[in-house]
């Protein structure tokens, strides 16, 4: 009786994480390594394997200065992984071409970036209008900034390759898109799956394994201290910055359409009275990019309070059906 409320209190945080831990085993089976090492890690071991110096092989650059060429094999790996985005010639200040977009006018100086007069934050940018709107498209990019990372090839076209991996990886997963699974991470996430199908775990279980690695990755990417992904070239966080710079261009876009963005929060645009043109023109545009949206929702009313809070209505599927054709509840 003396023990029954630690117990019943060790019992309930079991319960509220065991999600955590599963992903920790599914990522220590992946690594070939043990649950008590830890999430970092665990994903350094899926992604460099035995290798403890990688950084030979990253790549890095201004993002505000054009790229005149790439390595082959990198070059070979972007056509791959955004094809949309090598398939064209980028000129951002209607002079200078180059095989990658660029940001013209991006500064980094002393841990401050301003873009276009605009002050970035370091984790990605921010912007409202706050008060009541109507009729409002919530667009998102699928996970932006592990899209940031492979559209960079931060890590050099072998080990991007694997991380993309990860990353297509749990999209599949979350689809349920088994079929296209079975060379990833070289048949590795195979057992994993038939254990899916068997009823053993659920499909959310290994998807959020994934995620907790992708997440672990980015982490590591902008940490100070010494670490195999860290670039010490990186002064900038380029891995959300580049996110943030396409975002001011993607609102200056859509503004020079006449259409008002209500917010942008890091990965995700809020564009009232929104009409299946200027959807299109969203997604098409992030795709030089290398990023994907989603059409996650739309919001019959909003009103937005500040940078980050806001309170909506969902439109019904009539509505939707009425202004696109289609229900972004269906994740069309």
């Amino acid at each position: 009786e003396y023990c029954d409320d630690d117990v019943i209190a060790t019992e309930k945080a079991f319960d509220y994480l065991k999600n955590d831990f599963v992903a920790r085993q599914i990522l220590a089976d992946l690594a070939g390594m043990s649950v008590n090492d830890t999430t970092n890690t665990l994903t350094t071991k899926i992604i460099f394997g035995n290798n403890k110096t990688p950084q030979s092989e990253f790549c890095y650059r201004d993002l505000s200065k054009p790229v005149d060429s790439l390595r082959p094999d990198v070059e070979e790996f972007l056509k791959e992984a955004c094809p949309k985005m090598m398939s064209m010639t980028h000129c951002n200040d209607g002079i200078t071409m180059s095989v990658l977009p660029y940001f013209p006018g991006y500064v980094f100086d002393h841990g401050k970036s301003t873009y276009k007069g605009v002050e970035v934050g370091e984790g990605g940018y921010v912007y409202a209008e706050p008060g009541v709107h109507r009729n409002v498209a919530l667009l998102d990019v699928a996970s932006m900034h592990p899209h940031s990372a492979i559209a960079e090839c931060i890590f050099g076209p072998r080990f991007t390759r694997a991380f993309k991996q990860i990353v297509d990886g749990r999209v599949n997963i979350k689809h349920e898109a088994w079929s296209v699974m079975d060379n990833f991470l070289d048949g590795k996430l195979m057992p994993f799956i038939q254990r899916v199908l068997n009823g053993e775990l659920t499909s959310s279980d290994l998807a959020n394994a994934l995620k907790t690695a992708i997440n672990s990755v980015y982490g590591l990417t902008a940490a100070t201290f010494d670490n195999p992904f860290r670039d010490k070239r990186n002064i900038d966080n380029i891995v959300a910055k580049r996110g943030a710079l396409f975002m001011i261009n993607l609102k200056e876009e859509v503004e020079r359409l006449g259409f008002t963005v209500a917010h942008i929060k890091t990965d995700s645009i809020k564009i009232p009275n929104a009409t299946p043109d200027v959807i299109k023109f969203v997604m098409e545009y992030a795709e030089i990019y290398g990023y994907e949206f989603e059409h996650e929702a739309t919001y019959e009313r909003m009103c937005l309070v500040n940078d980050a809070v806001y309170i909506a209505k969902y439109a019904d599927e009539e509505t939707c059906m009425r202004l696109y054709g289609y229900f972004p509840g269906d994740n069309k």
